[in-house]
């Protein structure tokens, strides 16, 4: 049977308490090293059983491996300074502190790809996946 409004989710969905405080905004990992890298997978897969479980036709990563939507993308880059911060303006109710650009920047390697890959292994069905990029810095500088 064709389904002729198919459902999604979008945005992060609540990580689990054994790896993040839940509901804070840029919660560091309760996890480090292997463990953490461990956690992210199952956490990735139980958002992804509850989501096949309400029926949820194209399903995604809800962001589990991520401690925020932009800032993963940012860890992943070379000449970031992590040890100097500077508050950002993102959208109107939220300036968060972001790291700053000491040097042009140059991604190592694909960010996302393993997490993708990771869940489109783990189900048959239709996913999405969210991926920022350079350019959301950019337009939302203060």
């Amino acid at each position: 049977m064709k389904t002729w409004l198919p459902t999604s989710t979008a945005g992060s969905l609540p990580k689990p308490s054994w790896l993040a405080q839940p509901e804070t905004l840029w919660s560091p990992w309760k996890l480090s090293s292997e463990e953490l890298l461990a956690g992210k997978r199952d956490a990735l897969r139980l958002s992804l059983d509850d989501q096949l479980r309400a029926g949820i036709d194209i399903v995604s990563d809800g962001e589990q491996t991520r401690q925020h939507f932009v800032t993963t993308f940012i860890e992943h880059l070379s000449g970031v300074d992590f040890a100097k911060r500077e508050i950002v303006k993102i959208v109107t109710a939220m300036r968060p502190v972001f790291r700053r650009w000491w040097a042009p920047w140059e991604r190592q390697k694909p960010v996302f790809v393993e997490d993708a890959r990771y869940l489109r292994a783990a189900h048959q069905s239709a996913d999405q996946m969210g991926a920022s990029g350079p350019d959301d810095h950019d337009r939302h500088a203060v």
